[in-house]
């Protein structure tokens, strides 16, 4: 089988855009089909005398595109030129110019949301920022009464006595300190982990994480030159035993844990459980870094984990997804010994955080508007989980009543790879295991279902999944 290798020369613009478009334009002619397999980032960088960054970003561009997947231990794989047959589902009128239910749903949905143009996403966890005009019109009085220096000019990596009033507030009421003195604002929670790794680990240390962890510690890990081993984990998340055992033989440096809505198994730790992991975590001088992001969507769980072990904890939470993605603003809850290396980090790595974003989150928390959005968050996720559990009858799921993400367990017949590659080719986009595993591998896939608008998209999607899932043949591209 002849390798396929792009030819670069003679393009203009960076060169991760470059391949990412010979990508798209041998889609295009036919020379990748639908299930080709590319070459190695190491390959194709050796190929083109570039780096294996280089490479890693425009594969990951031509994903974005819809022209690839790639999949842990199996390679990076063409689904086919999806964009192309949208783009003809909406200037295409005739049906028979359609060649499945891609072109179908597009034509059916399309409308001025370029959002609703394209394949079901269930890969992106990030739900719907809350549709009025309360955020624009909080805006404009933002600019029209704050003075322009508060908002153009420098600030502290600290941030203003305000702004970390207001984000303390948010903490206080989780139950941690609401000590403003013991608060940083961050560009959101990501930013956020990134600064307390930054601070408090050292290349070749070893951190623990659950076993199915969120993909970009892995990528802090690989940046940041640590090691990472997951815990197993039961219904409530790590457990205890396994966890000691570590620390009395690895001698591990932190552990990174959600221990609420856990992402992406849905699970939440008791208040017991937190306990007994606390006590771990004295007993064994261990940090813990608790991503609490999806807190929110659960009101009834326990306290913060770092509530029974303040000492040693760095709590993280923004408004990602209370409010909006774009919005970036999270905070770093942490003992007042930690906040001046953790503020140092935050200089290092953006100087500061936008004050007109800081200000936009405060006014939203001082007039209750935060909390009204979470509770239309608890309610639209409900709402659209009916639908996702109204079609997947009969299988194992894990979820969460008022959680914008499902786990869907696989059977041994099942290759996730397989499934979230035949999903791609038929308009729906989705999250094998691999992409959270530490250590061994697990079986099944994470189904977001927050980022889609319509929910006739929504139904229509996961519809294709429940018929892909009663497909026997998933060794071949199925297309419906």
């Amino acid at each position: 089988m002849t390798i396929w290798f792009p030819n670069i020369e003679g393009g203009s613009g960076p060169v991760y855009r470059r391949i990412a478009h010979a990508i798209r334009s041998a889609v295009d002619d036919g020379s990748l089909k639908p299930g080709d397999r590319l070459p190695t980032h190491r390959d194709l960088a050796y190929h083109l005398g570039v780096t294996v960054g280089t490479i890693t970003r425009s594969y990951r561009e031509a994903e974005r595109l819809g022209l690839v997947a790639g999949e842990v231990g199996r390679g990076t794989y063409v689904l086919g030129n999806l964009q192309s047959e949208l783009d003809m589902a909406v200037t295409v009128p005739a049906p028979g110019h359609f060649s499945n239910n891609i072109g179908k749903m597009a034509r059916e949905t399309a409308n001025d949301d370029d959002e609703d143009i394209g394949p079901v996403n269930f890969r992106m966890n990030c739900p719907l920022p809350p549709r009025e005009d309360h955020i624009r019109n909080v805006l404009i009085d933002v600019a029209k009464c704050t003075p322009l220096d508060d908002m153009i000019t420098y600030k502290s990596e600290y941030g203003m006595p305000g702004h970390r009033r207001a984000l303390a507030s948010m903490a206080g009421a989780l139950g941690l300190d609401d000590n403003p003195e013991r608060v940083l604002p961050t560009a959101g929670v990501q930013h956020g982990m990134t600064v307390s790794l930054l601070a408090t680990v050292r290349p070749g240390d070893l951190v623990l994480c659950e076993e199915l962890t969120y993909p970009n510690l892995r990528s802090l890990a690989n940046l940041l030159q640590f090691r990472l081993r997951g815990v197993a984990m039961d219904d409530e998340g790590i457990i205890p035993d396994v966890l000691e055992t570590l620390c009395r033989t690895q001698s591990p440096r932190a552990i990174y844990l959600m221990p609420t809505l856990h992402n992406p198994l849905c699970c939440t730790m008791s208040q017991q459980r937190r306990m007994e992991i606390a006590e771990i975590l004295r007993k064994y001088d261990l940090l813990l870094i608790e991503d609490g992001i999806y807190h929110f969507l659960n009101p009834d769980a326990p306290p913060p984990l770092s509530c029974f072990a303040p000492e040693r904890s760095i709590y993280l939470d923004g408004v990602s997804k209370s409010i909006g993605g774009g919005l970036r603003v999270g905070y770093i809850h942490a003992p007042s010994e930690m906040i001046a290396k953790l503020a140092s980090a935050i200089r290092s790595t953006c100087w500061m955080v936008s004050a007109i974003n800081l200000e936009l989150v405060l006014r939203l928390i001082e007039d209750g508007s935060l909390k009204r959005y979470e509770a239309w968050h608890r309610e639209e996720a409900a709402r659209r989980l009916s639908i996702i559990l109204g079609t997947l009858k009969g299988y194992n799921v894990r979820f969460h009543p008022t959680n914008y993400h499902i786990w869907l367990d696989l059977p041994d017949h099942i290759d996730p790879g397989e499934l979230v590659m035949n999903a791609a080719n038929n308009g729906v986009l989705l999250t094998a295991a691999q992409q959270f595993s530490v250590g061994h591998p697990q079986r099944g896939l994470r189904l977001c279902f927050g980022a889609e608008k319509s929910t006739e998209r929504l139904r229509h999607g996961v519809q294709i999944v429940e018929r892909l899932l009663q497909t026997s043949e998933f060794g071949n591209t199925v297309v419906m």
